[in-house]
């Protein structure tokens, strides 16, 4: 006889449903962000919730879920098992006001800027007075409650501190996870060098100066400065930065690196990106003046590389499994057994975990273009005396501006409100109309007395040449077209490759361009670098 079903009563369900509610709560309340008002920068904390992290947050779940309101978090997954949205990134949400100012730039006629106004240096993403929030300090006989409540409270008074130092100016919308800031401070503690990896269309507004000054002159920690993804621009702008970044921090060395380089021919093929990766061995030795011996390092690149592309892994290998290292802070020993320790430090969607595949010649970390995808750092062994620890991305506190965090990938474009004004930044700096050979829409009425380019204007002639349009009105679907545009630029399409340069590049640039270095960056570049080879085909790009 089959088991009939158990009645399940409106009371049951009630139950099921506060409980869910609960939990929920919990999850929002455990003191890992603090809302903005709309019309302040100051964070918006109740009177209730300030005496609860005075006291320690004990009990988060019986705050109202309201406390969170304002803070928009990356990625929220439903339920599942545990607290899943422990690690998302989380920033303060965009006013209704900020948008509508943005929405102002899509009627308005675009002027190229000049390329020496593409000049930028850290002063300008970083002013002086800016800072990361430290891990506060502790005492070994603190118990987790005392420690979770000292962390939490000198969170919130630096988020607090800073929005009142930095009012009239337009901060970037730096990360308010602490659980992610907590695995920063474990992984920079735990290393004994540290890769700072940028994007090298971008660098100087990935590497904050105030991380530079607190690891190097008062940790005393090795810092190598990663430019990954140097194959998307040329070696002259790669060899002007090695000269700007060495003249203004004097004891940070530079690797150009390219996780590109250790993709094969077809689409799929993964092998080790050797030239990147010696030099990078070279970085080490350099700061570790013979403590480790990194011969088995590289063998094992000269190995790789000369085995047969055929014979590399496929893309989908199988990753290794995450290992949760406990944050609590603990006393580093260097070079502890005689193992290296290397950390990874980033933006988020700066190729953290490529760049780690790409040292091991195999995927071992899994790769997404979605920010924040790596919830918690991993330990991998690259040889049995040299460990990496890939830490989950950060967006550090600067004057980054809104789109350009958009352009480099540290806010995700499904998420962005404004898309258009977003397209508008980049058609300021790169010829959108003629890079994609676009046709403008007022060009066939004779009657029209301004067919200037407009951001709404190329976003709509970019839709009506993919044949985008919208189900309802069959007009030009200019969102969707928006969107697209700013992931060519996000993914370094060939022909649509935004980048900055340092200070006095233009001037210099015949110098820059034949400079030995620049031969060198070009072997690191490979057959993927598509910096001189313009198209405006749609690419098809493999994961980055």
């Amino acid at each position: 006889m089959p088991n009939r079903s158990v009645a399940f009563s409106g009371k049951k369900k009630k139950k099921q449903l506060q409980a869910k509610r609960e939990k929920k709560q919990t999850v929002l309340c455990e003191g890992r962000g603090f809302p903005r008002s709309q019309n302040s920068k100051a964070p918006v904390v109740s009177e209730a919730i300030l005496a609860k992290v005075q006291e320690g947050i004990d009990n988060p779940a019986s705050e109202s879920a309201n406390y969170l309101e304002d803070i928009l978090t990356i990625n929220q997954q439903p339920g599942g098992r545990g607290n899943v949205n422990r690690y998302n990134l989380k920033f303060r949400k965009q006013t209704p006001e900020e948008i509508e100012k943005r929405k102002a730039l899509h009627y308005a006629p675009i002027k190229l800027l000049g390329e020496e106004e593409l000049e930028l240096e850290t002063e300008f993403f970083f002013p002086p007075g800016l800072d990361y929030p430290m891990r506060p300090e502790w005492k070994k006989n603190m118990s987790k409650q005392e420690l979770d409540r000292n962390e939490n409270k000198h969170f919130r008074l630096f988020c607090e501190k800073l929005d009142k130092d930095f009012a009239d100016k337009d901060l970037s919308l730096y990360e308010l996870n602490l659980e992610t800031w907590r695995q920063l401070w474990r992984v920079t503690e735990m290393s004994d060098i540290l890769l700072i990896i940028v994007d090298a269309r971008f660098p100087v507004s990935q590497f904050p100066p105030y991380l530079y000054y607190r690891l190097v002159e008062e940790a005393n920690k090795g810092i190598i400065l990663v430019l990954n993804k140097c194959d998307l621009i040329p070696p002259s702008v790669i060899v002007a930065w090695e000269h700007y970044f060495h003249n203004k921090f004097p004891k940070l060395l530079v690797v150009p690196f390219s996780s590109m380089e250790g993709y094969g021919h077809r689409r799929g093929m993964l092998r080790m990106a050797a030239e990147g990766s010696l030099r990078l061995v070279d970085a080490c030795e350099k700061l570790i003046h013979g403590s480790v011996d990194l011969t088995s390092w590289k063998e094992k690149i000269e190995e790789e590389r000369n085995i047969d592309n055929e014979m590399n892994q496929e893309c989908e290998a199988e990753e290794v499994s995450d290992i949760v290292i406990n944050t609590r802070p603990e006393h580093h020993e260097r070079y502890k057994d005689g193992v290296l320790t290397i950390g990874t430090i980033g933006y988020p969607n700066v190729g953290k975990s490529s760049l780690i595949n790409a040292l091991m010649g195999k995927k071992v970390v899994s790769v997404s273009r979605t920010p924040g995808h790596t919830k918690h750092f991993q330990t991998i062994f690259l040889t049995q005396n040299v460990k990496l620890c890939d830490c989950p991305g950060l967006v550090f506190p600067s004057t980054v501006s809104m789109h350009l965090q958009v352009l480099f990938g540290s806010f995700p474009i499904a998420q962005v409100r404004d898309p258009i004004g977003a397209v508008n930044y980049v058609a300021a700096r790169l010829d959108i109309p003629s890079i994609l050979k676009l046709q403008h829409s007022e060009v066939q009425n004779e009657t029209a007395s301004d067919t200037s380019w407009t951001a709404f204007y190329i976003c709509e002639a970019w839709a009506m040449k993919r044949g985008y349009y919208t189900r309802r009105k069959g007009a030009p679907d200019v969102s969707r077209s928006a969107n697209e545009i700013l992931r060519l630029c996000l993914n370094g399409h060939k022909s649509l490759v935004l980048f900055i340069r340092p200070p006095s590049y233009t001037q210099n640039k015949g110098d820059y361009e034949n400079d030995p270095r620049a031969e060198e960056i070009r072997q690191i570049q490979g057959v993927h670098a598509a910096v001189h080879e313009p198209s405006v085909e749609f690419p098809n790009h493999a994961c980055r």
